[in-house]
């Protein structure tokens, strides 16, 4: 799991990378045509970038909410274990 939250971490920095990369490249790229359109078409590039951020970013944090579920478990199981050990 940690090797798994390492790899995320790095793609999302290289992800924010490229988006700025793009966006800027895309914007030079058109705007001898139209600022307009080079502003249109660099929100097209950033939304692809920034719905891939959100889609790593929802797995981060499902890795998170696993890590917290198993601490909750092994508590939960202590507990357990400490009040059937006092019935007894």
């Amino acid at each position: 799991l940690p090797l798994l939250e390492n790899v995320i971490s790095f793609l999302l920095g290289v992800l924010w990378t490229l988006l700025g990369v793009s966006v800027v490249l895309v914007f030079l790229s058109f705007w001898h045509t139209s600022w307009i359109f080079a502003l249109a078409m660099s929100l097209f590039v950033a939304s692809f970038w920034l719905l891939l951020i959100v889609l790593l970013e929802m797995a981060n944090l499902q890795i998170d909410k696993l890590k917290e579920l198993k601490k909750q478990t092994a508590l939960l199981q202590k507990l357990y274990d400490t009040l059937s050990h006092h019935r007894s």
